[in-house]
């Protein structure tokens, strides 16, 4: 029995919730991964997985045993790593980033990384949505601001500030924003769900302010896109309208005022005694990466 080979189906499985895409992504026939299931389910005497019309569900005993799972696979990574730490990297990583982040700043970071080491696969999940790193098996997470759980291990990778802007169009047509309480009369654009703006003066100066909103749930594309057709103004990370703003599609908002909140890019970790080479790397590169790429744009 190849025990490190089951419980990594095993992570695998619970990552992609179906026999047919890890028998695709490792190229072989369904019923050969089910049949290995069903060994492994036997030899453990408890069942693992209830296979439903919807895929492939973890059992309350299948989510104790990943965590045990995924400690065993670590610890044998590690192993055959210390006598190979000069080798080339191989293994698989699994990355998560808000959407407009990752496509603006993390793609680049990752084609760089993938050139430079070829036996290292990389699933990239985008989104905008909170993601999970215990539940959806995430080694790494990068956020833009907010909190994680107590266990995790998190750092400030690079600084991140959020300002206002509007197109030109939007602001001749509409009444002069030259104080944060201005903004009360006007249309407001921002992520999330929060119902008031909190800003801070470059004096520290505080200021609290509920604009009108008309459009909920957005992404950070549509928001931009929204806010240079001239739909209002919108509360966004300075770099990700930097390009907006020097091409003239977006003026800044009260300059000098941004989101009081801290809004900094964070690179979030399970807490865990050994961490695979390849994550440590990517890690690194990521970390290199965004200041260097961000920390000049804030």
């Amino acid at each position: 029995m190849d025990l490190i080979g089951d419980l990594e189906l095993f992570e695998a499985l619970a990552r992609h919730g179906s026999f047919s895409a890890v028998a695709r992504r490792r190229g072989q026939a369904v019923s050969s991964v089910s049949r290995r299931l069903d060994r492994l389910e036997e030899a453990l005497g408890q069942r693992l997985f209830n296979r439903l019309p919807t895929g492939l569900h973890l059992t309350t005993a299948g989510r104790l045993k990943l965590g045990e799972a995924r400690g065993l696979t670590l610890a044998a990574r590690a192993f055959s790593e210390k006598e190979t730490e000069g080798d080339a990297l191989s293994g698989h990583v699994s990355l998560a980033a808000p959407t407009r982040l990752g496509e603006i700043a993390v793609a680049p970071i990752l084609a760089g990384f993938l050139r430079a080491h070829p036996g290292v696969s990389i699933e990239l999940h985008l989104s905008d949505a909170f993601q999970d790193l215990d539940r959806d098996q995430i080694d790494i997470a990068l956020r833009i601001g907010g909190h994680d759980a107590d266990h995790h291990i998190i750092r400030r990778v690079a600084r991140n500030r959020r300002i206002l802007v509007a197109a030109p169009d939007y602001l001749e047509k509409h009444a002069p924003i030259s104080a944060p309480a201005d903004l009360a009369a006007h249309e407001g654009l921002w992520l999330g769900d929060a119902l008031r703006w909190s800003l801070r003066g470059p004096d520290g100066a505080q200021a609290s302010v509920t604009p009108r909103r008309r459009v909920t749930n957005l992404s950070g594309d549509a928001l931009t896109r929204l806010c240079i057709a001239g739909l209002g103004v919108a509360l966004k990370s300075s770099w990700d309208v930097q390009g907006e703003v020097v091409a003239g599609r977006l003026v800044r908002v009260l300059p000098g005022w941004e989101q009081a909140q801290s809004a900094d890019i964070r690179l979030v970790t399970p807490a865990r005694r050994l961490t695979p080479r390849p994550v440590r790397a990517l890690m690194q590169a990521l970390e290199q990466g965004l200041r260097a790429v961000l920390d000049g744009k804030g």
